[in-house]
């Protein structure tokens, strides 16, 4: 058997060589594998006595050409049995090209289950020192089929966990070696790999924490993340943690974790990989500082408040919008953001921020933006999208004509960009539902008698010009009857004019849905009982009243109670924005799952875009009563 020699390979990264120093595998893997079974065997020559010596000098490339020699004269499966034992020398020399011909002149489909074994293990290597990971993980793939002794149990698991971290996927590096960690029998190995596992854990973000997998983990891994979330969450000369410890040691008896070299390797790490932080971008001034007000105050309410067992810091970060353009900082403030050692990113507020941010290809961070951009933007990685989407609760009014039966729908929207991106994204849902839009009608929003119009949407005019040709017959207009609802985007103000209106031309019997808009979050009975009968959809908050039994919303009346009756869906934004953010990856990965939020009931679609179902409600008595979902 030969030994094992401790080596350093480098990997190319991101442009750079990184080393990764660890056990020289290869030399072990070739001479540790029981022979084939069809090799006869026999004393060695003096051959194949030099090739080992040479090898055991680190003379490798001599090693690699003794060992090639030796393989031009012997029949299969001894030839590839020296060709696998050249190219480990090859490999441990760092002689990648050389070594990579030779793995690639032998046919592994031809192999018998040791060797094959062994070409897989050495392949594997090469592909991790060339920096594909991908290959690496796939060459590994079922090789525990081929029957691996224990040392070489040991070597797969350590290639995986090499491949895994070098992928950035942290997760997956620790649970192999929490795997590996009870085939190693020396204490210094059994060090090595705690200290490379522990490293591990304290990178992991609580972002990271908040979206394990769903399938049960090992109770030996369980311990370990629960452990890392302890040393994350408290001081390392705080007294919670040592209760938190001891709390920890009698729900795992027995676990392996050596609990003085992990706190004696807390000193090594930097600060940041364990005391993260969430940055939160929003503006202060300008157009939209009161909205974005309101959502930092929810955004901390819910930090405050919430006891979800994940440590986070927040951090606020003022982004500052030129009055003039609409451009901002937002780059600038990312990046500082992130070198202060964020690991999660709320924010932009404004869809102009967030274009600039996506147009710098630099999205590095997880970041939750609070708003949507452009279709033609889609498909950013990293990036989840959460707004009030007027275009969204569009749709949902569109999906809830279609559910209550009605198929010929009259629109009424403001001739404002907003009313034309509310109609186009209500019309393209209610044609791909199977629903007809008759027409519709752009108003004025600063106009106060709306007659033409309606009579235009209803064609009352058409009907009116018809008496001209009947004059002696008694007449009275009549409105368009294929239509069975109507469709109104509007502000309280627009509304309480349009629908008494809409009335005196004789749509009573035309039901009238609307989106949130027309509401203003608070009861005004006195003013909004021109709007009975109207249907629209809200956030929870606005129309549930077990709202108000959330901590969260307690705190907020209590410190704001007149700017949240004003700006309560803001609020509500805030708050979903910072209890969704543990939860977001088993969201984008199970697309069925929902999270009950104060805005609504949220669901991820495909482009990671949060979206919201709503509550419904009714005018009765110029106040919003519940109706069934």
């Amino acid at each position: 058997m030969y030994p094992l020699i401790p080596m350093v390979i480098f990997f190319r990264k991101a442009g750079n060589y990184l080393p990764l120093a660890g056990l020289a595998i290869l030399l072990g893997l070739t001479a540790c594998t029981s022979p084939s079974p069809k090799v006869s065997p026999q004393a060695p020559s003096s051959e194949l006595v030099q090739a080992k010596a040479l090898a055991a000098e680190g003379r490798y490339r001599a090693a690699a050409t003794a060992y090639t020699q030796l393989a031009a004269d012997a029949q299969s499966p001894q030839r590839q049995d020296y060709q696998l034992h050249a190219a480990a020398a090859l490999l441990q020399g760092n002689y990648q090209q050389e070594a990579k011909m030779l793995l690639e002149s032998i046919a592994p489909e031809s192999l018998e289950s040791p060797l094959k074994l062994r070409y897989h293990l050495l392949a594997a290597q090469l592909a991790i020192a060339e920096g594909e990971m991908k290959r690496a993980l796939l060459l590994l793939e079922g090789v525990e089929s081929l029957g691996p002794s224990l040392e070489q149990q040991a070597a797969l698991h350590r290639l995986r966990a090499q491949a895994y971290e070098l992928e950035d996927n942290p997760l997956a590096a620790a649970r192999e070696r929490v795997q590996l960690e009870p085939l190693l029998s020396d204490a210094q190995a059994l060090q090595e790999n705690q200290r490379a596992l522990w490293g591990l854990l304290m990178g992991l973000s609580p972002y990271t924490f908040g979206s394990l997998p769903q399938e049960p983990l090992s109770p030996a891994l369980q311990g370990w993340l629960e452990l890392a979330r302890l040393f994350q969450r408290y001081q390392l000369d705080s007294p919670d943690l040592q209760q938190a410890i001891e709390n920890w040691q009698a729900r795992y008896p027995g676990h392996s974790a050596s609990l003085p070299l992990l706190q004696a390797e807390m000193a090594t790490l930097p600060t940041t990989a364990y005391q993260p932080s969430i940055a939160l971008l929003l503006p202060t001034e300008g157009q939209f500082a009161a909205s974005a007000k309101a959502v930092q105050n929810g955004f901390f309410a819910a930090y405050y408040n919430d006891n979800n067992g994940w440590p986070s810091n927040i951090r606020f970060y003022e982004v500052k919008i030129d009055s003039e353009t609409g451009n901002s900082n937002i780059y600038s403030i990312y990046q500082q953001a992130q070198t202060e050692g964020a690991y999660f990113v709320a924010g932009p507020l404004t869809k102009q921020s967030l274009a600039q941010l996506v147009a710098t290809g630099d999205l590095s961070l997880p970041t939750l933006a609070l708003n949507y951009l452009e279709k033609s933007h889609e498909g950013i990685e990293k990036l989840y999208q959460f707004t009030l989407s007027p275009e969204d609760e569009a749709r949902e009014v569109a999906e809830r004509a279609w559910h209550d039966g009605h198929r010929n729908a009259l629109a009424l929207i403001p001739n404002t960009q907003w009313g034309q991106r509310v109609k186009d994204a209500f019309a393209e849902r209610w044609e791909r539902l199977g629903g007809t839009l008759v027409k519709s009608q752009a108003y004025d929003p600063e106009k106060e008698d709306y007659s033409p119009l309606i009579q235009r949407l209803l064609d009352l005019d058409d009907s009116q010009s018809r008496q001209r040709a009947l004059q002696e017959l008694a007449f009275e207009p009549e409105r368009r009857h294929e239509a069975d609802f109507i469709f109104l985007a509007a502000f309280p103000r627009q509304a309480r004019l349009l629908v008494p209106q809409l009335r005196f031309h004789r749509a009573e019997k035309l039901p009238v849905y609307s989106s949130s808009h027309i509401y203003t979050g608070y009861p005004d009975p006195e003013n909004d009982q021109d709007l009975n009968g109207v249907l629209f959809c809200d956030i929870p908050w606005v129309l549930d009243k077990n709202a108000q039994n959330d901590p969260s919303y307690q705190s907020l009346a209590a410190a704001y109670p007149r700017n949240l009756e004003q700006l309560k869906r803001f609020y509500a934004l805030g708050v979903d924005a910072y209890r969704i953010i543990p939860h977001l990856k088993a969201l984008q990965q199970n697309q069925d799952m929902t999270f009950d939020g104060a805005t609504g009931t949220l669901q991820m679609d495909a482009g990671r875009h949060l979206r919201r179902t709503l509550n419904w409600a009714q005018f009765k008595k110029g106040q919003p009563q519940p109706v069934a979902k």
